[in-house]
């Protein structure tokens, strides 16, 4: 039996793999960092909690996307001013100034519906360097000070604290021990910094279509070590396992992986009510649709984020109105089947919110694209539990010239102005929602966006 072994060669991914830990950000050690939140300056309502039971799909467009999809009330005279001439042929308004190429007819639906909140005036202001880095560090913080853990793992820790969520209780109770989730691995949304999180509050990793994190391949539960028992490389990590790990959380941690890896399946095999059909060959509605069945059939994950170069890409530079219009239709179609997803399984409480680190200069570069900018949409769906139906909120006008154009709430600085907020008002939404009465310890001052949340 030696021999099979010697000649097996297993590397450090293909260990963690077998172990069950690729992807699996909760199985990996994690060292203290300092003190908790002052819990107690946080005003938390739990039966706000328990009567909103809010579930949050985040869609995070990396990279700056355009307002334009949403807001085409001032192409025309972005078009005069515009370091270069646009190609009006490809812009099709719909009635509420949507662009049609680019979902807007999905969205007209949407907020025709109720289904959708369009907010045109999400303006940053506040340290506003344009710079990726920084921006989707302090916008997925909820803060534009530095430092500071990210938007969920503060929400996973005030909820745990404030007693509205428990630890699992063993391996029987998987469901439960899976509140927060990325498919988008690693992100500043689930950034400890100074929390030390219970290992159950740690964001669980999924993967779309077929791709479970948890299963091990088929090389390790196919490849045989001891020809007499017919035992494989899986059976000998688990053996492993139990044998020199004593009883407390490494241990579990090998249970788990079997428990979620059979979890995950479970979620990829449910079948769609009728009439619900997410887009193939779509990575927004593959993500979309592994999201619904999660919140969908289990109560207890509260939050998935996603986000990565598979939905980025929204930096367009260069030949925008070739990739643009077609990425923000998929995206679009991929929220239309989800409104239609939750309306079949009777949920209520389900809101999708997408936005990015910043939005995008108007004027059309030597490029064919855009260059980065400071006003933004954000598109709130879903939620009618807590959520009023606002339609589209905000107005713009055009400042600047040539290269330096851009769009801001209409007369900004003014008393009359358009309603506007900073990014940050994202969070203390998220907050507020989850019962949190004052967001705004937490968001550097910075408020919830106003008349959304009834």
């Amino acid at each position: 039996m030696k021999r099979d072994y010697r000649d097996t060669h297993i590397g450090r991914r293909g260990f963690l793999k077998g172990i069950g830990a690729l992807g699996v950000a909760s199985a990996l050690p994690f060292s203290l960092k300092g003190a908790d939140l002052d819990y107690g300056s946080i005003e938390f309502d739990a039966s706000v909690y328990e009567k909103n039971n809010p579930q949050t799909i985040i869609v995070y467009l990396y990279g700056g996307p355009s307002e334009l999809a949403g807001n085409l009330t001032n192409l025309d005279e972005i078009d005069e001013k515009s370091q270069n001439r646009y190609p009006l042929n490809e812009f099709t308004a719909t009635g509420n100034s949507l662009w049609r190429q680019a979902g807007g007819d999905i969205m007209e639906n949407l907020i025709a519906s109720g289904d959708m909140n369009l907010f045109r005036t999400c303006y940053r202001t506040v340290d506003d360097n344009k710079a990726h880095g920084e921006c989707t560090s302090q916008a997925q913080r909820g803060r534009d000070n530095v430092g500071g853990a990210g938007i969920v793992a503060n929400l996973a820790a005030v909820l745990y604290n404030k007693g509205v969520i428990g630890e699992p209780a063993g391996t029987d109770d998987i469901g439960k021990s899976i509140p927060f989730v990325t498919m988008e691995g690693e992100s500043t949304f689930f950034s400890e910094e100074d929390l030390n999180l219970a290992a159950f509050l740690k964001p669980v990793a999924f993967g779309t279509g077929s791709n479970n994190p948890y299963k091990r391949g088929g090389w390790f539960s196919s490849r045989i070590l001891n020809r007499e028992t017919n035992a494989t490389v899986g059976d000998y990590f688990d053996t492993l396992a139990q044998k020199y790990n004593p009883s407390g959380k490494i241990r579990e941690l090998f249970e788990r992986r079997v428990i979620l890896e059979e979890f995950a399946d479970r979620i990829h095999d449910i079948e769609l009510p009728e009439g619900v059909e997410y887009t193939s060959n779509n990575t927004f509605a593959d993500r979309m649709k592994l999201a619904m069945n999660l919140l969908i059939h289990n109560e207890h994950t509260k939050v998935v984020s996603m986000g990565s170069p598979g939905l980025g890409g929204w930096d367009d530079h260069s030949n925008a109105l070739e990739r643009y219009p077609q990425r923000m239709n998929r995206l679009m179609e991929a929220v239309e089947v989800a409104v239609a997803h939750m309306k079949a399984a009777g949920k209520t409480n389900i809101n999708i919110v997408i936005f990015g680190e910043f939005g995008r200069n108007v004027s059309y570069n030597n490029s064919d694209g855009w260059d980065h900018g400071n006003n933004q949409n954000v598109y709130w769906i879903g939620g009618r539990d807590y959520m009023n139906q606002l339609g589209i909120v905000g107005e713009t006008e055009v400042i600047g010239s040539a290269g330096r154009l851009f769009t801001q709430p209409k007369n900004f600085g003014n008393s009359n102005a358009s309603y506007n907020f900073q990014v940050f008002s994202i969070a203390a939404t998220i907050y507020k929602m989850y019962g949190i009465q004052n967001p705004e310890i937490l968001t550097h001052g910075n408020g919830v966006i106003r008349d959304l949340l009834s």
